[in-house]
């Protein structure tokens, strides 16, 4: 069984930082429940990020093949991320510079990764827990909020896992994640696909993201 440790979640960049948690009934009702103003309604920055722990506990518990796991999760990804944003603030200003085409298969392909990265890390029978602060608090970035989460493992020990969210026509949706409430997905992710964008050309990157995401469809 998978297990999460800060090594491990930085070398995976971040973006699956919740790997092998599980989200307890107990859990899910704290961060639903535990608060009466308007972070743990519907459509706010607590509920975008309630509803993507519950998907995933869904995938988790579910003994279906890696494509129809994977087919589950994917709607809750497209509506809790914005991917698009995470990706062009993952590679910077060269992504302005690409071809229409391009961005397109790239933000699929980064789609695609993302989605089965949190399928391959979500192991059966985890017995972590979720929890989720119902109170955001303020982004140094105005108008976004930060969702703050953690993850309590079998020996007690906590990984805190918050999230960057911003409201948009979609919604509340994340747009980055910060393990330990300080190392940026954005940010190791910058360093982790530069060496593939280096010259501007988005195919190296789309091809290793494919192959990426075929090793966790395999592993």
């Amino acid at each position: 069984m998978k297990r999460m440790r800060s090594s491990k979640l930085i070398l995976g960049l971040c973006l699956a930082l919740l790997g092998t948690a599980t989200l307890s009934s107990g859990s899910l009702a704290q961060a639903t429940q535990a608060g009466s103003g308007a972070s743990s309604q519907p459509g706010s920055p607590v509920a975008s990020v309630t509803a993507l722990y519950a998907r995933l506990t869904q995938t988790e518990r579910s003994t279906a093949a890696f494509s129809q796991r994977a087919q589950l999760l994917a709607p809750v990804v497209d509506q809790v991320f914005n991917l698009q944003t995470v990706l062009q603030n993952s590679l910077g200003l060269r992504y302005r510079s690409l071809p229409d085409t391009q961005k397109q298969q790239l933000l699929e392909q980064f789609r695609q990764f993302t989605v089965a990265r949190y399928v391959s890390n979500f192991a059966a029978g985890s017995t972590d827990v979720f929890k989720v602060d119902p109170t955001p608090t303020a982004s140094p970035i105005a108008g976004d909020q930060i969702v703050h989460t953690s993850i309590v493992s079998p020996s007690g020990s906590t990984t805190d896992v918050n999230y960057v969210m911003r409201q948009g026509p979609g919604g509340w949706q994340v747009v980055d994640v910060l393990l330990n409430g300080n190392i940026s997905q954005v940010a190791v992710q910058r360093a982790d696909f530069g060496s593939s964008f280096s010259t501007g050309d988005a195919t190296p990157l789309i091809d290793s993201l494919k192959k990426k995401t075929q090793a966790f469809s395999e592993g």
